[in-house]
């Protein structure tokens, strides 16, 4: 009677267990996928849901987990394409994101001064990463970017000082101004040679970066691209440079 009583018990939470999970969020339906729009869960880890009522869930929509204070980690599934704007903004002790595979784009301030986060790792499916992305996430030491991410956006990892090294894949074609700038802790970058410009401040004040390799292919290097980069003993530059600002 006991063992009975205890399969049941646990086939019950088996099946309440989802309906606990969805009651953590906020969304809207439309066209048959859900977008998340807010958390209303008790904080520490969250786990979005593939499904919500049967539909899938495709998009962390704008100001989702906005200042979600006691949040401190989250997995996204597979199911979901796209994280909104300020999706995961100022979540301060966020210390952990695991990214499906499926994400192509994360939006503008999509985890601004998430400042506990410590890596991240860009799916390959991710093609676009926002202005101020992951700006101040001061705990970042580890970024690794998808092979088909073409566009890295302005400050987008502005003042990561914990940030040691960066390889930025052959397959970007443009990474906005300041994009690395006051990463006080760089000392390695790889530029992939699908980058044609380097843009105004994009290394500012990497003042522990070294040695850079500018790739065959780059015509331009804006203004203070590396300004402030005191220990930097090495440029290697190509024949297609035909402008080159004040550093």
């Amino acid at each position: 009677m006991t063992t009975s009583f205890t399969v049941l018990l646990r086939l019950l939470l088996v099946l309440t267990l989802p309906a606990v999970v969805q009651a953590q969020f906020t969304f809207t339906t439309n066209n048959g996928s859900i977008t998340i729009t807010g958390y209303t869960g008790p904080g520490g880890a969250a786990i979005v849901p593939n499904t919500i009522n049967g539909y899938p869930v495709t998009s962390i929509g704008t100001n989702a987990f906005y200042q979600c204070y006691s949040l401190t980690s989250v997995t996204i599934p597979n199911s979901v394409t796209n994280i909104g704007a300020n999706g995961f903004f100022r979540c301060i002790y966020l210390t952990n994101v695991t990214l499906g595979t499926n994400v192509t784009s994360i939006g503008d301030y999509g985890f601004y001064v998430c400042a506990s986060l410590t890596s991240i790792t860009i799916p390959d499916a991710v093609t676009n990463i926002g202005i101020w992305a992951f700006y101040k996430c001061y705990s970042l030491t580890n970024v690794t970017l998808g092979n088909t991410v073409t566009s890295i956006g302005a400050e987008a990892f502005y003042y990561c000082t914990g940030l040691s090294s960066v390889t930025i894949p052959n397959s970007v074609t443009s990474v906005g101004g300041w994009a690395f700038g006051e990463c006080a802790s760089l000392t390695a970058v790889t530029i992939g040679n699908g980058v044609s410009s380097i843009e105004s401040g994009l290394f500012l004040d990497c003042i522990r970066l070294t040695s850079v390799t500018i790739p065959n292919g780059v015509t331009s290097i804006a203004d203070v691209a590396f300004s402030g980069c005191t220990s930097l003993a090495s440029v290697t530059m190509p024949n297609s440079v035909t402008y080159l600002a004040a550093c």
